[in-house]
């Protein structure tokens, strides 16, 4: 059941996107949903080497220039994250603005400033649903050798200015 827990990230959700723990996240993704020009969720995934908090109320993001999610993102300024962690997802609403068309190390990302406007805590409900609980997040292999991961830090330092 998922219920409002505020409008700033909470502590263990900046740690988790603070861009500094790169092998601890290395594996995960998350959702990002936009509102297409039907009306209509349009989920993307991002990795967390394209997303970093800089406060708990800001987040920053690199996002495919030419995706739909950024033209959703342009027309409507509003995204969701959607974090799936073990045992809790959290549904991180928000106000989005585009910084740049272009990042100086991935020319073919923009940079999206992300403000948060809520954030909301699913769980199972322990008294309909006993013992029931989230195993994981939402994870991937993507091998990343030095070059990749000099890229990532690059890509956040410019997300972090």
């Amino acid at each position: 059941m998922s219920r409002s827990i505020g409008d700033t990230l909470p502590h263990n959700v900046l740690e988790r996107l603070n861009g500094r723990n790169l092998d601890a996240v290395s594996d995960r993704v998350l959702v990002v949903c936009s509102v297409d020009d039907g009306g209509f969720p349009h989920p993307a995934l991002l990795s967390y080497f394209e997303t970093i908090a800089i406060d708990a109320r800001t987040i920053r993001l690199a996002m495919y220039a030419n995706s739909r999610s950024v033209q959703n993102a342009r027309r409507e300024g509003r995204l969701t994250l959607v974090l799936v962690e073990d045992r809790v997802a959290y549904y991180i609403k928000g106000h989005v603005r585009e910084l740049s068309r272009s990042m100086p190390d991935a020319p073919h990302n923009a940079t999206l400033h992300f403000e948060v406007a809520e954030v909301m805590a699913d769980e199972p409900d322990p008294e309909s649903e006993p013992g029931a609980y989230i195993t994981s997040g939402i994870t991937c292999v993507n091998p990343r050798d030095d070059a990749a991961m000099h890229l990532a830090r690059q890509i956040l330092a410019h997300l972090a200015e």
